[in-house]
């Protein structure tokens, strides 16, 4: 706008007026009114240095920007002080999500517009896109910077494939029932991982299903549960903790428990309230279990026992409410045949990790894919199809 008509226009007089007072808000509608775009920016610029917070310091920026157009060194100007406010927003809020990523982003891409492409290049690091920063760097004539970032660019696409080969990895392992060796890949993921607190989470819920202390209960559709053990001790009882858990009436918490070492077993009463008898007498200190018998754990519960020829123990509730529930137990490292206790699969524990093994079914489905001449680790939620019959891992 030439002088004469700037001194001319009633809107110029009310902007330089308001300047004056100090209301930039007036002023910069003014100027606008006025086609003055270097006043409104001005005054733009000048309620982001009064504002009282930086949500109204980021809107005053952006009215800058709208009326700076494209007008180079209007939009240049603009553009930096939203660029620096809004990093400066990013910074102070922390940046953990993709929404937040992409604040940085624009920031950076504001903070190129108005030449500042060190910032722009830093605040890229700051969200791992050292390629962009390396832009950024370039941009500027930054030479240093933009070698360290694309040092850093390549490092981050090899932990990138890294990454990606171990979550593979343990899908394909958990998948097939390698429960340990997917438990190796999660924590590879986390190692190379930027945060891995998905990966955090997914080891904490492996963690929790693995099975570790050496039983396993297999719950049948419409049939007893069955247990298999490879501990020094079974304890049976009313908790739900308990290797064999009876809801029998006159049952105490843990009733009773079943010593096992080198192919021997004793059983002995844990100071129970109703006692434990054998052969009708009532059980003092610990007595072995040998060949077939049957124990009573207070009046309601009798449990029928048998040592096998191979060295396993087997329990089967006689009566009540859990009648038909079995357990069998052995040595860790030594296979046990679950025929014998209703279902065809046979396991090894290892370090007390239940090793299953399809024995002599004939077709089984293990978490609905066929299972072949493997044995896999079983963990809690899995499910399994054993000719026709349904199971699915306590």
């Amino acid at each position: 706008m030439s002088f004469l008509r700037r001194m001319t226009s009633s809107d110029y007089r009310a902007a330089v007026a308001a300047e004056a007072a100090g209301n930039v808000e007036l002023a910069a509608e003014k100027y606008a009114l006025a086609g003055e775009l270097d006043g409104a920016v001005r005054m733009h610029l000048a309620r982001a240095a009064r504002a009282g917070n930086r949500l109204h310091e980021i809107g005053a920026l952006r009215d800058a920007i709208r009326w700076a157009g494209e007008v180079p060194d209007l939009k240049r100007r603009a553009s930096v002080a939203l660029g620096r406010a809004l990093w400066e927003a990013a910074r102070a809020e922390g940046i953990a999500t993709e929404r937040d990523r992409n604040k940085v982003r624009e920031a950076a891409e504001l903070l190129v517009a108005g030449d500042d492409h060190a910032t722009a290049g830093e605040a890229l690091e700051s969200i791992g896109d050292h390629l962009a920063a390396a832009n950024a760097y370039s941009a500027g004539g930054l030479v240093e910077r933009m070698e360290v970032a694309l040092g850093k660019d390549d490092d981050a696409q090899h932990r990138a494939r890294l990454e990606a080969e171990a979550f593979a990895n343990y899908e394909t392992h958990m998948r097939v029932g390698r429960r340990d060796d997917a438990r190796t890949d999660l924590q590879k993921c986390i190692e190379v991982a930027h945060g891995g607190g998905d990966y955090r989470r997914l080891l904490d819920q492996l963690d929790t299903s693995l099975l570790t202390a050496g039983k396993l209960e297999l719950r049948r559709r419409a049939k007893p549960v069955l247990v298999a053990c490879a501990a020094g001790k079974i304890v049976l009882g009313r908790d739900a903790l308990c290797d064999l858990t009876l809801r029998a009436g006159g049952v105490s918490r843990q009733h009773a428990e079943i010593e096992h070492s080198g192919g021997k077993y004793q059983l002995r009463d844990l100071d129970s309230r109703n006692g434990t008898s054998i052969g009708g007498l009532p059980l003092a200190g610990r007595m072995p279990l040998v060949g077939t018998g049957r124990f009573s754990l207070g009046e309601e519960c009798v449990v029928d026992f048998e040592v096998t020829a191979d060295g396993a123990l087997i329990l089967r509730v006689h009566g009540g409410l859990d009648r038909g529930v079995a357990l069998i137990a052995g040595d860790d490292g030594a296979r046990l045949d679950l025929a014998p206790v209703g279902t065809p699969l046979d396991v090894i524990f290892q370090r007390g990790r239940p090793l299953l093994g399809r024995g002599t079914a004939r077709d089984m489905m293990f978490n609905s894919e066929p299972l072949g001449a493997v044995r896999v680790q079983i963990m809690r939620g899995d499910r399994l199809v054993v000719d026709g019959d349904e199971i699915d891992v306590g």
